[in-house]
């Protein structure tokens, strides 16, 4: 044997020793994970522990993303409802007093809604209007009063 070959050799046993080494240290670290794990999981694997908790997470998203979906319906469905009022009261008749007249609006976002209208007069003739909205205009003629409840409405 040269030289050469007696190199080799000693080469070829320090890179067998060393990766011997290396994987006694891999080994060692994978035992300490492991041992770890379970630690942590009380007994279970910790793995299988996140896994689940993915699972839920994930699960919750798709939960919130439907809860969201409801509330935009909602709010949607929600523009449509009578939330504006605006209220006048009035003395129809010179005669009478104490404003029990008046004319009510009720409008939603759109300002499309309702108006009631109600004219007291003393002698058992009162009487009750009822006039539809759209988009704050009326196709019946409103009075001074009603318009001014529509306009009171509108503003809110």
């Amino acid at each position: 044997m040269n030289s050469f070959d007696n190199i080799e050799l000693i080469i070829m046993i320090l890179s067998i020793f060393i990766s011997c080494i290396c994987l006694y240290i891999t080994f060692k670290t994978k035992r300490r994970y492991e041992r770890l794990a379970i630690k942590l999981g009380n007994g279970e694997d910790i793995s299988h522990i996140l896994k689940g908790y993915i699972e839920k997470v994930d699960k919750l998203d798709i939960k919130e993303n439907a809860i969201l979906n409801y509330c935009k319906d909602i709010d949607e469905e929600s523009r449509k409802n009578l939330k504006k009022v605006g209220l006048v009261k009035y003395n129809a008749f010179d005669d009478t007093k104490n404003n029990l007249s008046f004319a009510l609006a009720f409008l939603n976002e759109s300002d499309s809604g309702v108006l009631f209208s109600y004219v007291y007069n003393r002698y058992n003739n009162s009487t009750i209007f009822v006039k539809e909205i759209k988009n704050g205009e009326s196709k019946s003629e409103l009075a001074r009063e009603e318009i001014e409840a529509v306009e009171i409405a509108k503003k809110k």
